[in-house]
């Protein structure tokens, strides 16, 4: 047993060094080998399995269905192949994530070595290889266990070497990890008619086996990757798999015959660096221990493809020195491809979210509109961004849409079209498209692409070679379009559609909420001044009156500069409503209204309807001068009006009597003190004649009292009007 077991390490240990796994059992099931895959696969040490009972380990091995084809196999007959499709996994193993290997298993009989029987070449077993049929039948010129046919015959027979003395056999256990090809079919098969890609790849497969002209190669051919030995003395390969043809486009010979040109050849010359820095780590690499590199090779029809490379010293020279490497490399294009489109995907996502933030930290319309051009330029490159605003018209569609440039970011070299109006320029079946199905379009080369003259004609006079149109939806509403315009010819890439694709959703909510916010402040605006604005005189109300004195007051005392207050009533406007009605009355209070909010010139100055017919006038920043001046002019416009008054005791048309009053504030008491200065002035105008001017101001040589202000004293001085007679002047 010790003798058979050391003869089979030295036959079968090559199967070490194969990504497959591997497993020789005697007609009684002992495990008589078990190759380094199946231990890493399994997680059961070769030391704990050779020599024991497969069953013991694997109990579904005695079902029927695997004992009678063991049975042939421990008989000598063909082999058979273990489908994946039927036999999830003859020998389960596990990845690391739980999951269970799906399995490809090719089981082939190998003579046994009686005593006295010369030592197996297995260079030669491997060389006369059977052709294999599908899984469970054998040749129909055969039966199992039937002598097998002459050298002479066209059938081959694997044992011919060894003539009718072998009597036993042992079953080889070829196991294939086809998980990602499963997975892989799985996830197509939807889009697929699964019966026939499954007779195809079964077809594929028997006839790579047919074409096999021994054991090793129709493993490693049937291997989804590359799989090679390259020998570091002579630099070039000495052996390649005939997966080259199916991953690069070059049969394995050509490979071959390439010698030392195989890198520079087919190598990324980027890459060629890293390479050779690869096989530099082999001199102190131990056995066993695998070396990685991700490099591009050239396609036979010029593409550059990625591959995985695994390496591994795989023979020595006598000085212990790595003479040969065997290596396996995957295709990883796809996943590069995916992971390129994931990371642009990331890119486009975080530049995407940071343009809507920006777009979305304000909402005025015109500084979102301009943000806009301002970042799509920017990341386009662009020689000009603009946004164009189609005009409204009736009905959902528009016969012929026209719009104007309503805002645009453009390069120093390029001419504004800021303002410009598109009637020349052709929408109308853009117009549709876009209004239908949003589309985007995109120009490479305006002279190549199928514009009519005038449009061509029109984009030259601003220097544009190629253009890109998104529309601007709203509803079902298009609103505008943003364009992007280039003074040469230019490929719009993918990325660059999409992102304003996705960017064109998110700028019309943006312009939705830009409007709706407009139309907010409008109406809010509309609000505020009816809840501050006398319906009847158009002027300030009391409520606006008493926020505006209450700001201005606090303003002045920050400042320390004066605040003056103008009271005004009307002289015997009761009998005035006696007189004329109330709607006459009304009409009064207009014109009154009118003339005094005509007698104040700066923004500052507030006029408000203090209350019934009396009117005030706050005048920020002004002294008792300022403020005597403005009450002049009062009386000076509402004489100019020349209002009957038949009831008035002082003048045959409606006069006013004023009350002035100015201080400087101070923070410590409240504008009511101001405000009784002026009504005790006013009350003083009325008591002396109306129809005059009256005067109150602080008292500087006054103390200042409980917390409030300088109290007011009567100024000696009272002017009546005499812009024209009145009864008391006489």
């Amino acid at each position: 047993m010790i003798q058979e077991s050391k003869t089979i390490e030295e036959k079968f240990g090559v199967l070490d060094s194969v990504p497959v796994g591997a497993c020789l059992l005697r007609d009684d099931f002992v495990v008589l080998f078990w190759n380094v895959c199946l231990e890493d696969w399994t997680k059961i040490p070769r030391d704990q399995i050779l020599g024991t009972n497969i069953k013991t380990h694997f109990p579904h091995l005695s079902q029927l269905k695997y004992a009678t084809r063991f049975e042939q196999i421990f008989a000598g007959g063909p082999p058979t192949i273990f489908s994946s499709q039927i036999h999830k996994h003859l020998i389960p193993a596990t990845w690391q994530d739980g999951q269970q290997r799906i399995q490809q298993t090719t089981v082939t009989a190998v003579p046994a070595l009686p005593p006295g029987v010369a030592e197996l070449d297995v260079i030669g077993l491997v060389r006369s290889t059977v052709e294999l049929e599908p899984e469970g039948i054998a040749p129909p010129a055969e039966a199992v266990g039937s002598p097998a046919p002459s050298k002479s015959g066209s059938s081959i027979w694997p044992y011919d070497f060894l003539g009718s003395n072998c009597q036993s056999f042992y079953a080889l256990l070829v196991i294939q990890d086809v998980t990602d090809l499963t997975h892989r079919i799985q996830a197509y098969r939807t889009m697929r008619d699964q019966a026939l890609e499954e007779v195809q790849v079964r077809q594929r497969v028997e006839e790579e086996l047919r074409e096999s002209q021994h054991f090793i190669q129709q493993i490693a051919d049937a291997a989804p990757y590359l799989l090679y030995i390259y020998d570091l003395t002579e630099q070039r390969n000495v052996y390649v798999n005939g997966q080259a043809f199916k991953l690069l486009g070059y049969h394995p010979q050509e490979i071959l015959q390439m010698q030392t040109a195989l890198f520079s050849s087919l190598v990324y010359p980027e890459d060629l660096e890293k390479v050779a820095a690869h096989l530099q780590k082999f001199p102190q690499a131990q056995d066993g221990s695998i070396v990685e590199l991700e490099y591009r090779l050239k396609h036979r029809s010029g593409e550059w493809r990625w591959f995985r490379c695994r390496d591994q010293v795989f023979a020595r020279k006598a000085s212990g020195e790595p003479e040969q490497i065997f290596g396996t490399a995957q295709d990883i294009t796809e996943y590069k491809r995916a992971e390129e489109a994931l990371r642009q995907q990331n890119e486009r996502e975080l530049l995407m979210a940071t343009i809507t933030q920006h777009i979305r930290q304000s909402l005025d319309l015109s500084e979102v509109l301009s943000t806009t051009v301002n970042e799509v330029r920017q990341f386009l490159q662009a020689d000009r961004v603009m946004i164009v605003r189609f005009h409204p018209c009736s009905g959902n569609l528009c016969a012929a849409p026209t719009g104007s440039v309503t805002v645009e970011s453009v390069a120093p070299n390029c001419k504004p079209m800021l303002g410009e109006t598109l009637d020349n320029f052709s929408f109308d079946e853009f117009y549709i498209e876009a209004y239908q199905h949003r589309a985007i379009r995109p120009v490479a080369d305006v002279s190549a692409a199928d514009l009519p003259p005038y449009q061509i004609d029109w984009l030259a006079q601003f220097a544009v070679k190629a253009y890109l149109v998104v529309p601007l939806v709203q509803g079902e509403e298009l609103w505008g379009l943003l364009m992007a315009h280039q003074s040469r010819p230019r490929q719009w890439m993918q990325l660059e559609v999409e992102l304003l694709s996705n960017l064109a959703a998110q700028l019309a909510i943006a312009i939705k909420q830009a409007e709706l916010y407009q139309q907010l402040q409008a109406a809010n605006l509309k609000l505020e001044r009816l809840a501050t604005l006398d319906a009847l005189t158009q002027l300030a109300n009391r409520r606006r009156f008493d926020q505006y004195l209450d700001i201005e007051w606090r303003r002045q005392a920050r400042e320390q500069t004066p605040l003056s207050l103008i009271l005004c009533d009307i002289d015997s406007f009761k009998s005035y409503n006696d007189t004329y009605g109330h709607p006459g009355g009304d009409e009064c209070l207009r014109q009154v209204a009118s003339a005094i909010g005509r007698s104040v010139d700066r923004p500052a100055d507030l006029v408000a309807r203090y209350g019934g017919e009396e009117f005030a006038v706050i005048l920020p920043n002004t002294e008792i001068q300022g403020a005597v001046r403005v009450a002049e002019h009062i009386q000076l416009k509402i004489s100019a009006l020349q209002l009957p008054h038949a009831g008035s005791q002082v003048s045959q048309y409606v006069t006013v009597s004023l009350g002035v009053a100015s201080m400087v504030p101070a923070f410590e008491s409240g504008a009511s003190i101001l405000i009784a200065a002026a009504d005790r002035a006013l009350y003083e105008a009325k008591r002396l004649g109306r129809d005059r001017i009256q005067v109150y101001q602080v008292d500087p040589a006054s103390p200042k009292t409980n917390g409030t202000a300088t109290p007011a004293r009567r100024e000696e001085f009272s002017r009546p009007n005499t812009n024209f007679p009145s009864p008391t002047s006489v």
